[in-house]
């Protein structure tokens, strides 16, 4: 495991025997803040080029409806066709994120890659169990 990027929002790790970048999100982020973040996830993704992506979002308790519109057409678009298949999401119970999450899912199963099954995103609220479904 090596951390790869780190500041007071998020920490960034990859591991190498896994292939899987893991996004610990220290705050709850919004608008320029966190396109940052995330445009800055999708250049380590490009260099360490990682399978599986797990992301702890439990300090995150909702998605704005404009950082949600950048999230579908500028981030996801550019995430289903990088290295990444396998996306897992932990967040808080009864968060208002669970329901951005089943949003996002039903964006994602209307994209080619989904109906392909070259890219797979699930949200769990026990990141154990994400990371035994990322590794299944």
């Amino acid at each position: 495991m090596e951390v790869i990027a780190e500041d007071e929002f998020y920490r960034v790790e990859m591991h190498e025997t896994t292939s899987m970048l893991y996004v610990h999100w220290k705050c709850h982020l919004e608008g320029d803040a966190l396109r940052e973040k995330f445009l800055t996830i999708l250049k380590l993704i490009k260099n360490f080029k990682p399978r599986r992506w797990l992301g702890n979002a439990k300090a995150t308790y909702y998605t704005t409806v404009q950082d949600a519109r950048w999230l579908f057409e500028e981030f996801i678009p550019i995430l289903v066709s990088s290295s990444v298949n396998k996306y897992a999401r932990v967040e808080t119970a009864n968060s208002l994120l669970l329901l951005d999450s089943l949003r996002l899912q039903e964006k994602l199963e209307s994209l080619p890659n989904m109906a392909t099954g070259t890219f797979e995103f699930s949200f769990f609220t026990d990141e154990e169990q994400a990371y035994t479904w990322l590794l299944a």
